[in-house]
């Protein structure tokens, strides 16, 4: 066999695009003008260390990132790896690349022990590039662990898939779930502990969540050590997290929720991984660059040049999209059948939905009511989505997916949202609902949304349905300022799906918008037009309240990532005063819930100071806590925790007027409900029916108006059950008994029976109800349009309170005139501002829940 030989290549090309335009193997024209643009701003920024390039979805981010990538390897011979989040996504990647672009691009997914050698070596040897996922090349012991350049996409929604090598997380499946829930329970309140374990469903279960001071269990951590060493299954992600965090577990944080737990740090403190700082370049490929420091905390990176978009990209848009919103008209029971028109009307979709209970229940809904429909899920195509494209009749079902596979031009002209929820973590959950810090993750939340609704328009020329079911994201597509945040021309899209919304009278008023719009006929040029002008009016908008959070927020992204990387190395008086520059910098009304956090932060690094001796840092550890109370008193464990911390007295502060265990539920509630209309349709609907003569219906309204409230308001139909309850907390909860007698001449008084029926709830209460305390406060109360009781009742009504029908419907009028009020100006969940305005005008009409119960406590039954 002859010697092998190779002459050197000659590398004499200036640029990416000059490269590109001399590769014969290429099948598409390019790059388009701002995709040039965008290369050439790298080329003059291609010394940076960090460079983050703003590439909006659906502008050709992947061509872009690897042209820079092949141009690195060709000029530099240097090693150059494109990350992914997940599989789907490395295979669609190198397929473009390969078929497409004419670029050579190697695929590593599974196990390492499965690369190819061939593979490995022109890798290794810098004659192609890598294409692998965010988690392949964050494992222990990677193959990837002498990389020169880095190419990330969609970094804006990896940190999930970056922090996930740092996160233990575990549900009540795993052997150690209940050891760990058994170790904990001293820690956390006997309903928090409760609600960990239950495993029935229950909403108000389901979404609640926590976090567990990790100061209180410090004496216990060596026990937890040790389930984690013995329990952890041994080559699961968690193992290899636990190796990663076992000597930090006192720097992390534990949240939990209904069968889950999670050990996590603040930020992923990615520089400790060698492989990544120690990359020759780092390219941050985003949707977004984010004003709030979002990069910097998903990638843990603390100088990033950043590469802002080109030629008004984000203001022209790239597409078209026609939004839909059937339930701001139709009511929920037309849902299915809004899905069943539009997919024959389309018979190609892609269906994104929460989870992958609902995924099923889709699937089924297609199996039953449009069966010539094929139906694929995200295993189905993860390795090509050609089986989709080539059938006639299709949908694909994508669970918990912002990012994902793109569906360009004829794949799919139609996407259904439903139900995708904002959140993907617990720590983001319990900092927006519970910490009230809504602000911190409004611009990841808006990028999610961004991604999410253009799965289907890919291109300049592409075009799609989007149509919106369910409540999750609804608020942030219909409420004003939420949607002043959006870019001009997406924004204009939403607005005027909005307006053409909230007038459909039936699923064919849907259908026939849909179809001029596919048509792209004269009725659609008119919208179209109107489109236009619309983003055109939005083009010089600013809000410079809003600008200001931001730079806020992003002044203390810095100081956040100062404070992990030094408390990753145990030098807490460093990572104190970090804590101590963030808490000074969130200086404003609306980060108040953020500065709460990190009042606690500062506090926690205090108390681990002055474990290690240091006693001068006592005073500032209780203020610091103090401040954070002060701050938001709905977290109840930050009440006492100097005194356990500090050993010293602390005076607990309780939410007198219970009004902080209500605000989460109001805000549940309230972004269920998108438009006026909706709202007085369900206010009229609980006053007519506390106007009602029929007791049923009265219960109805009783029930109702306890939801709106933001009570936990149950109706059971069971035997023996009360009529309408209302939990306000573990500790406290109403129960009534409905009674409105036929008004035909004079009421009767209450006889002995309906008294020894509204004595019986509290027995039905603590034998059936799971959510409240041992030794709970029950009041019962007869609701009434009586005004008397018979003579042999009285000895019976000792403990029951009497309300008049009359004057409940005046208290009721009273509330839901505040919550009208306050609903129009309600934006968000977790906005500390709002619910301390919300606060301030419940005070003043008396509409708390303290002030509900001293209402329907003022008078005796048994006294009238």
């Amino acid at each position: 066999m002859a010697f092998k030989t190779r002459k050197k290549e000659d590398f004499s090309y200036s640029s990416p695009q000059e490269m590109y335009q001399d590769n014969k193997f290429k099948k598409i024209m390019g790059p388009l003008d701002y995709q040039a643009a965008m290369l050439n701003l790298y080329i003059k920024n291609a010394d940076k260390k960090t460079v983050a390039l703003e590439l909006p979805t659906g502008s050709g981010k992947t061509l872009v990132g690897l042209l820079i990538g092949e141009y690195r390897r060709r000029k530099n011979k240097e090693k150059v790896l494109f990350l992914c989040p997940t599989n789907q996504l490395v295979h669609q990647v190198v397929e473009q690349a390969n078929l497409k672009y004419g670029l050579r691009a190697i695929a590593f997914c599974g196990k390492q022990k499965d690369y190819l050698p061939k593979d490995k070596s022109s890798f290794l040897m810098a004659e192609a590039i890598g294409v692998t996922t965010y988690s392949s090349f964050f494992a222990l012991h990677s193959f990837f662990d002498d990389v020169d350049i880095l190419i990330m996409d969609d970094v804006h929604s990896c940190e999930d898939y970056i922090i996930s090598n740092w996160t233990i997380q575990i549900d009540s499946g795993n052997t150690v779930f209940l050891e760990i829930a058994e170790l904990l329970k001293p820690f956390i309140s006997e309903t928090d502990y409760k609600y960990l374990l239950e495993d029935e469903y229950i909403p108000e279960v389901t979404s609640w969540c926590n976090m567990l001071p990790m100061p209180l269990i410090m004496e216990k951590l060596d026990e937890l050590q040790t389930i984690l060493q013995q329990g952890l299954e041994a080559g699961s992600s968690n193992y290899y997290a636990y190796s990663r965090i076992s000597e930090n577990l006192q720097e992390c944080n534990i949240y939990i929720a209904n069968r889950k737990l999670l050990i996590r740090p603040w930020i992923a403190p990615t520089m400790s991984f060698e492989a990544f700082a120690g990359a020759k370049q780092r390219v941050l490929m985003s949707a977004t660059l984010g004003r709030s420091g979002e990069l910097e905390r998903i990638t843990g990176i603390e100088k990033i040049c950043r590469l802002p978009i080109v030629n008004d990209w984000d203001k022209k848009g790239l597409g078209r999209k026609f939004f839909t919103f059937p339930d701001l008209s139709l009511g929920e029971e037309e849902q299915g059948n809004v899905v069943m028109a539009l997919q024959n009307l389309c018979k190609k979709s892609v269906f994104l939905v929460p989870d992958s209970q609902s995924a099923e229940a889709i699937r089924q809904f297609y199996a039953e009511h449009i069966g010539s429909t094929k139906v694929f899920e995200a295993k189905d195509i993860e390795e090509s989505k050609q089986l989709f494209v080539d059938a006639q009749e299709a949908t694909v079902i994508l669970a918990n997916r912002f990012d994902g596979i793109d569906f360009s031009d004829d794949e799919s002209r139609l996407l259904f949202i439903w139900n995708l929820p904002k959140t993907t973590n617990l720590q983001e959950r319990f900092l927006i609902t519970r910490m009230g810090a809504s602000k911190l993750y409004a611009e990841r939340i808006r990028t999610r949304i961004i991604q999410a609704v253009g799965r289907c328009s890919r291109n300049p020329s592409d075009y799609s349905i989007v149509c919106v079911i369910g409540d999750t994201i609804q608020n942030d597509l219909t409420k004003p300022e939420k949607i002043k945040q959006f870019a001009p021309e997406l924004r204009a899209e939403i607005q005027f799906g909005l307006e053409n919304s909230v007038d459909y009278s039936s699923v064919d008023d849907v259908i026939e918008q849909a179809r001029d719009f596919l048509e792209r006929n004269q009725v659609w040029q008119g919208a179209e037009e109107y489109i236009v002008d619309l983003r055109n009016g939005y083009w010089n908008e600013e809000n410079k309240v809003e600008k200001q959070i931001n730079e806020k927020l992003q002044e203390s992204a810095i100081q956040e990532l100062k404070f992990q990387y030094a408390l990753w190395k145990k030098d807490y008086k460093t990572a104190y005063e970090h804590a101590c520059s963030i808490v000074g910098i969130l200086n404003a009304p609306a980060l108040n819930g953020y500065k709460c956090f990190w009042n606690y932060m500062a506090g926690c690094m205090a108390y681990y100071l002055l474990k290690n001796g240091q006693v001068e840092y006592k005073t500032a550890g209780i203020q610091y806590l103090s401040d954070a109370l002060k701050e938001n008193i709905s977290i109840r464990w930050l009440s006492g925790l100097p005194e356990k911390l500090f050993s010293i007295e602390s005076r607990i502060v309780e939410d007198d007027d219970l009004f902080f265990e209500c605000i989460e539920r109001i805000e549940s509630i309230f972004t269920s409900i998108p438009t006026t209309q909706k709202l007085e349709k369900r206010i009229k609907g609980i006053l007519d029916d506390l106007n009602s003569l029929d007791g049923k219906v009265f219960e109805r309204g009783h029930k109702e108006l306890g939801k709106l409230l933001g009570f936990i308001s149950e109706n059971p139909n069971s035997t023996g059950a009360p009529d309408p309850y209302w939990i306000i907390n573990e500790n406290n909860i109403v129960v009534s008994e409905d009674k409105i007698y036929e008004e035909k001449g004079q009421v009767k008084g209450v006889p002995i029976s309906d008294v020894s029926e509204a004595g019986r709830h509290q027995a039905w209460i603590v034998e059936n109800e799971k959510r409240i305390s041992k030794g709970a406060n029950i009041y019962t109360v007869l609701i009434t349009n009586s005004t008397s009781i018979d003579e042999d009742a009285r000895i019976y009504a000792g403990n029951i309170y009497y309300v008049h029908r009359e004057e409940y419907v005046c208290w009721a009028i009273k509330a839901l005139t505040v919550i009208r009020s306050v609903w129009h100006m309600f934006v968000d969940e977790g906005d500390m501002e709002w619910r301390e305005s919300v606060h301030q005008q419940f005070i003043k009409a008396g509409i708390t829940p303290k002030d509900y119960l001293d209402f329907v406590c003022r008078k005796n039954l048994r006294d009238i």
